[in-house]
This record gives C-alpha cells, sequence and structure tokens, in this order.
C-alpha cells in the first residue's frame, strides 16, 4: 500500500466520522438551550453573518450558481462513474458520503446550532397556551378591518395590489424595519447580506417553496414570482431566520412584527395585517361553523381579498406531485431538527399573534 493511497483512507475516514460527531453535538446543544444562545447564537454565529456580509454583496443568487456548476458536475462524475464499472465506483461512493458529511457539518457551524437556542417565544417572554377560538376569530375580524383601512392609505389601489418599490429598496426597508424591532437576541447589528430573488422562482413555484433561507451563502432567497401582497413578509420570514430564527412559526411571527411596526412603509404594514387575516381566519375555520367563517371574511374590502384571491389561485396553480414531495420533504427536516409539529409549525405564529394580542399589543 503506497503512503498515498493509506493517507487518503485516513482522510476519508476523518471526514466520515464528522457526522456521528455533528449530530452528537447538536444532541446536547438541544438539551442546553442557553449555552447554546451563549456560546454560539449570540458568539460565533454574529461573526459568520458578518463574514457572509462582507463578502457578498450580489444581486444574484450565489447559491443559485454554486448549485447549477454542482448539478452539472454531478452529472459528469455520474456518467464518468457508470462507465469505469471497477473497484473505483466504490472509492467514489464512499467520498460522495465524505461530501455529505462534511457538508452537515457546514450547515450546523455555519447556522444550523441555532435550532438548539431558546425560542423566540422564550426570548420574548409570550405564552402561547390556551388560546380559544372565538377569540381568534375576532382577532381575524379585526386584523381584516385594519388591512381594508390600510389597503385605503396606499398610494395607488389596483386590484391586485402591486408593490409600490422594486426588490432591493424592499429588502433595504425590512433591513431597517429589523434593526428599528430589535427582536429579543437578534444577533445582527449590522447590514447582513441581502436578500436574492431567484431566477428559479419557477422552479420553487412549482415545489410549492415561497422562499428558503441557504445557511451556505448566507442568502435569504426568495421566489419573487408570487404575487406583490405576500413579498414583504416572505422576504421579512426569510430574514428573520437570517437572524437565527429558525422554527418557521417563529420566523412567520418575527416577519410579522417588522412589517407592522408603525415605522413601516404603509405597504409593509397592509400586508403584514393582510397575511395575519389570513391565518387567523384560516385558524378560527377549523373549529367554528362556516357561516361565521364566511361573515367574518366579509370584513375584508373589495382590494385586499383581491389580493388574498391572488394569493391563494397562484398556488392553486402549480399544486402538484412535485409540491406534495417537497412538503413531506420539509416536514421531515423539520422534525429532524426537532421543530414540533414539523411543517404544522408554520401555523404556531396564530398563538404567538393571540399571546401578543392578549397583552394588547396586536393592533394599534
Amino acid at each position: 500500500m503506497t503512503p498515498l493511497i493509506s493517507t487518503g483512507r485516513t482522510l476519508r475516514r476523518l471526514i466520515l466520522a464528522l457526522l456521528p460527531v455533528t449530530v452528537a453535538t447538536f444532541a446536547i446543544a438541544l438539551h442546553f438551550p442557553n449555552v447554546t444562545e451563549s456560546l454560539y447564537s449570540q458568539s460565533i454565529y454574529p461573526w459568520v453573518a458578518r463574514g457572509f456580509a462582507l463578502v457578498n454583496r450580489a444581486r444574484f443568487s450565489l447559491a443559485e450558481t454554486i448549485a447549477l456548476v454542482g448539478l452539472v458536475a454531478g452529472l459528469a462524475g455520474l456518467v464518468r462513474i457508470v462507465r469505469q464499472r471497477d473497484r473505483r465506483f466504490t472509492r467514489t461512493l464512499l467520498w460522495v458520503a465524505g461530501i455529505a458529511a462534511v457538508a452537515v457539518t457546514v450547515f450546523f457551524v455555519l447556522w444550523g446550532f441555532n435550532y438548539a437556542r431558546p425560542s423566540l417565544a422564550t426570548r420574548s417572554a409570550l405564552s402561547a397556551d390556551g388560546v380559544k377560538a372565538e377569540a381568534v376569530l375576532a382577532a381575524g375580524i379585526e386584523a381584516a378591518e385594519l388591512a381594508s383601512s390600510l389597503f385605503d392609505t396606499l398610494e395607488t389601489q389596483t386590484m391586485p395590489s402591486v408593490l409600490p418599490f422594486g426588490f432591493d429598496a424592499l429588502n433595504h426597508e425590512l433591513d431597517e424595519a429589523f434593526g428599528r424591532l430589535k427582536l429579543p437576541g437578534d444577533p445582527i447589528d449590522f447590514e447582513p447580506t441581502p436578500a436574492k430573488p431567484l431566477s428559479s422562482s419557477w422552479m420553487l413555484s412549482y415545489l410549492g417553496i415561497s422562499g428558503i433561507f441557504i445557511p451556505f451563502t448566507g442568502e435569504p432567497s426568495v421566489n419573487v414570482l408570487q404575487p406583490d401582497a405576500a413579498l414583504p413578509i416572505v422576504v421579512a420570514h426569510e430574514k428573520a431566520h437570517q437572524r437565527g430564527v429558525t422554527h418557521e412559526g417563529e420566523a412567520n411571527f418575527a416577519a410579522f412584527l417588522a412589517c407592522a411596526n408603525e415605522s413601516s412603509p404603509p405597504y409593509f404594514r397592509y400586508a403584514a395585517y393582510l397575511f395575519a387575516t389570513r391565518y387567523l381566519l384560516g385558524e378560527a375555520s377549523r373549529y367554528l361553523p362556516r357561516n361565521s367563517i364566511e361573515s367574518a371574511w366579509s370584513h375584508l374590502d373589495e382590494g385586499p381579498t383581491a389580493d388574498v384571491r391572488a394569493i391563494h389561485e397562484f398556488w392553486r396553480r402549480f399544486e402538484g406531485p412535485a409540491s406534495r414531495v417537497a412538503s413531506r420533504a420539509n416536514d421531515q427536516y423539520l422534525r429532524t431538527m426537532q421543530v414540533p409539529g414539523g411543517i404544522q409549525s408554520y401555523g404556531t405564529v396564530v398563538q404567538l399573534l393571540m399571546a401578543l394580542d392578549e397583552k394588547g399589543e396586536l393592533f394599534p
């Protein structure tokens, strides 16, 4: 055995050992959330985010470019493996496993350990227990009425509504909004890597994905094909992930807080309360009679109703096997990250909104 072959085998074994070590470290971190908050979320992760902010100011998605190059290289490698049909096939598979182990480790180091920090609800001292359907319905009606009033204040009242500025301005305004919000435990007090509009938005539409945060490049990435009324919350949701808010319902809640703030642009506030209306009335519809829900929706004026319809019809056009597979994969990923309820965790924003309502802070 040559020294080179021996060194290669040793290196592969060390790389493959990364995966169990990383998984074990994450399991330990889950049991000590306050330690994770101190050692990782408030100490290591801010430097990671700052590093990305310094090197990644491009307006296009680096992750998308890297993924395309990786796909081409992977297909070329697959063709080569099939043609070889010898023992190098096994060696190649070992290297693929090694790359996967490195990727998982890098994921946790760059962002994933935030899953083990205390929840945003805990950091904000919000109790999300004991929500009654009637209270949710009442809050939904009030949100609908406020969304309708805010729509009337917009400079242009087209139906569906139109974002009054471009994507770059949207990104900047949301960074300003999060800066004013000062979420408890927010590790970012600088201008982070900007959100990126994805050229592959058509593909994300078929997968049922409105946006995704890419830890490997620090990029909040957005499906820009969806109706404008959805974009402020979607971009803010991914920016909440960028700020270490991992759970989906809590990222929704952080997005609402950033957009609903009285200092935020009017269109953001409108989008926030339209979002709240959809989630609150959607949750109430699970428990209350249909006529009660239909009556509640009637509090939404023609303009906001047109936006709700546009959002619903957009996603309905892309429903199919791909979106169902992607939904199951997302559910499994969230459960692996120990997110209670998996994909159902998106809906926990309702409990957080109601906790805010109980404090008298949901509506101005």
